[in-house]
């Protein structure tokens, strides 16, 4: 599992539900330089390679994104094994759900220049409607009563309950299991022509 489609870069070697290996930090820019030292020190600790591939496809960074895809690509043929994408925010709506199964929620995460992605999630992990680049007191006007906020970025959005603020991470891939699998394609989203306050 590879994850660098935003400011943390997380890899995870999995077995199951078991974590074999791996690698987890914030590490802001330089997804490129640290991304196949860090492949390489996950794999020799593990032992193994894997059967298939997942992919962070966003939203995320291009850089990050193009990062993670294409490395992910290269070893998926250098292993002759799939690849396949998944969605940053649902993976950190994942963990979140398995700690409050009876939550409403909307993901946030850091989208740079002062905006947020956002988006509405169920508890089987299937978005509700597009997700959206908002400031802060924009998802604060957006966000349905009720709905609490988790992932990073969420503790700038006014008045809101956050439940968690982690970044994506490879280790709880286990929980995607059901998740809508996604080609290894990177989402770009725009930020919408108006919001209605």
């Amino acid at each position: 599992m590879i994850d660098t489609a935003l400011a943390a870069q997380s890899l995870a070697l999995l077995d199951g539900a078991t974590v074999v290996a791996a690698r987890h930090g914030v590490i802001g820019r330089g997804h490129a330089e640290a991304l196949m030292p860090a492949l390489a020190a996950l794999l020799d600790e593990a032992g193994a390679t894997p059967d298939r591939i997942l992919v962070d496809v966003g939203p995320g960074s291009f850089t990050g994104l193009r990062i993670g895809i294409a490395a992910a690509r290269a070893l998926g043929l250098a292993w002759d094994v799939p690849v396949t994408g998944y969605a940053s925010l649902t993976l950190i709506a994942a963990p979140v759900f398995a700690a409050h199964p009876d939550t409403r929620l909307a993901v946030v995460a850091e989208a740079g220049r002062g905006l947020l992605y956002v988006q509405l999630m169920d508890r089987d992990l299937v978005a509700e409607g597009e997700p959206l680049a908002l400031d802060a007191a924009g998802v604060a006007a957006w966000l349905p009563a009720g709905v609490a906020l988790a992932g990073p970025g969420a503790a700038r959005v006014p008045g809101a309950r956050v439940l968690a603020d982690a970044w994506p991470d490879a280790r709880d891939a286990h929980l995607l299991v059901g998740a809508a699998a996604l080609p290894p394609v990177p989402l770009y989203i725009s930020a919408p022509d108006a919001v209605a306050a």
